[in-house]
């Protein structure tokens, strides 16, 4: 059985006629651009949001909610795509994002919001893996290359561009306009999948394992609230964070047990019994968790130590994005060439690691301009292993498993994040209460509200008098120095699992379409 409404003919990827590749990959790339710029917009607006819905005690579960839903979802997709065809279920997570969106922009109360950016995180969970699964089908890993410069610029015109227009939305029209925004755009994509995307695909009996999904979104839940919630909403040794933990690990092991003897299972077992599949899928977690836990707190640094603006300071990040999007292009280009990248899975972590070494060396008088460089070096190593580590699991995985053992590399990913962000917060407000109590003492420190009072408005301190204000600096220096630390010999780790990547010949055929043209 198909869900084939186009028969493939011969052209540039194997079955697809050149306009048909042209409309499928504006549609991916307009899904992709909604996904990656979402949570920048939406950070921009926060504030303003919770002042005017009021319950700013709730201001991280408008991210935390998008998050729990959006990673939990992610296998999902994958498995459902794999049964049922990439467009149904492509263009299903569309339609979700936008509902969702809708939902966002006419909330009264911030629970209301928080339940909406749910219903937008269980829609975005299939916008970004989707759009790599599809891409693995059409385009052989021989010759996908070609196409990863299209996507890492959609990465960097988000990144550089959404805190902007996401606070000329605010100032303007008003923060709803941030999700009215989207609507319009999101609409365009369904459009333009709905013509690129009639593409043969053999699907399977769908029989689904609902169990399995059950243990899934338990798991997932319980895993992802200990870093959401941990250090922050609740102490780390709470009843509520051990029974968060307790929860996911039993949830897990259902899981496991569950998919082992399930006929159609959401993530099949044998996906772990790959060495290569199993080893990316641990260098993704502890990629995603250094880089998140580098990056979180790299725009404190800079609103603190230079007095940048939340926006300046995240526009300070760009040298990183254009990093990452001229070595992907290049690198791409290189890959599809030769046929070979295990080079660029090895390559990526040194310079990763090598401008995390430097990154260690800031200080109070370290600015924008001086961190430039080594962001750029930093976006070089990202650009040359975030596209080969999805390179790899496609090329290792059968055309069968191709949605599933893509998304399931993107829920690691996810979950790395999670656990990054929250571990370096957590040892972040730890150093830094104790740099700032040995600099100032107890009583001004806690009029100062302590280490968590500085996190959430680091602003204030450019206000403060210059014997409070150096100290401050100095300490939050040193704090988000030892971040660093800390994240470089996890990145050193990922650079030794990819020694141990066995690299096999890049395919020459898609799922779709057969072999590449000579």
């Amino acid at each position: 059985m198909t869900d084939q409404e186009a028969p493939p003919t011969k052209g540039v990827s194997g079955g697809l006629r050149p306009e048909q590749l042209r409309w499928l990959m504006g549609g991916l790339m307009v899904g992709l651009f909604l996904s990656s710029t979402e949570q920048s917009v939406v950070a921009t607006a926060l504030p303003t949001m919770a002042g005017e819905l009021g319950g700013a005690n709730r201001i991280a579960w408008v991210v935390s909610a998008y998050l729990l839903t959006s990673t939990i979802s992610t296998p999902l997709y994958g498995k459902m795509s794999d049964l049922f065809g990439r467009r149904i279920v492509y263009q299903t997570s569309i339609s979700i994002f936008l509902i969702g969106s809708a939902l966002c922009a006419i909330s009264q109360t911030m629970t209301q919001l928080v339940l909406a950016r749910a219903v937008q995180g269980l829609g975005g969970g299939g916008l970004m893996s989707l759009a790599f699964v599809i891409v693995g089908d059409v385009v052989s890993p021989r010759q996908r290359g070609r196409y990863i410069g299209m996507f890492t610029a959609v990465f960097t015109v988000s990144a550089v561009t959404g805190p902007i227009w996401g606070g000329l939305l605010v100032d303007g029209p008003g923060w709803r306009w941030v999700f009215w925004a989207v609507l319009p755009i999101g609409a365009a994509a369904l459009l333009v999948t709905n013509r690129g995307l009639r593409l043969p695909f053999a699907t399977r009996p769908a029989i689904i394992d609902w169990v399995g999904i059950v243990f899934l979104v338990i798991a997932s839940t319980g895993l992802i609230l200990v870093p959401v919630w941990g250090g922050d909403t609740y102490p780390w040794a709470s009843w509520q964070i051990l029974v968060a933990a307790t929860v996911g690990l039993v949830g897990t092991a259902a899981f496991v047990v569950q998919e082992g003897r399930a006929v159609e299972p959401i993530i099949p077992l044998r996906l772990f019994k790959d060495p290569t599949v199993a080893i990316v899928f641990v260098m993704g977690f502890l990629l995603m968790g250094s880089l998140i836990a580098v990056s979180t707190f790299l725009p404190f640094f800079l609103q603190v130590a230079t007095g940048a603006s939340a926006t300046r300071s995240g526009l300070l990040l760009a040298p990183q994005s254009i990093g990452i999007s001229l070595v992907a292009a290049i690198g791409g280009s290189i890959v599809s060439r030769t046929g070979r990248y295990k080079w660029a899975l090895v390559l990526g972590p040194a310079l990763a690691s090598m401008s995390l070494l430097m990154l260690t060396q800031i200080g109070p008088d370290t600015d924008g301009l001086s961190l430039a460089p080594l962001l750029v070096l930093n976006g070089f190593g990202l650009g040359l292993i975030f596209p080969n580590l999805t390179l790899t699991v496609q090329n290792a995985s059968a055309f069968s498993d191709l949605g599933i053992a893509t998304s399931t590399a993107n829920f690691f990913r996810s979950m790395g994040g999670a656990f990054g962000a929250a571990v370096a917060g957590a040892l972040l407000t730890t150093h830094l209460d104790r740099e700032l109590l040995d600099r100032l003492g107890s009583d001004r420190l806690a009029d100062l509200g302590g280490a968590q009072g500085l996190i959430r408005s680091p602003r204030v301190v450019r206000d403060f008098a210059a014997d409070i204000r150096t100290p401050v600096v100095e300490a939050v220096s040193a704090s988000v120095s030892d971040i660093i630390w800390r994240a470089l010999p996890v990145m050193v780790i990922v650079l030794v699992l990819a020694m141990l990547v066995k690299e096999a010949p890049l395919r020459t055929s898609s799922a779709i379409g057969g072999q590449d043209e000579g």
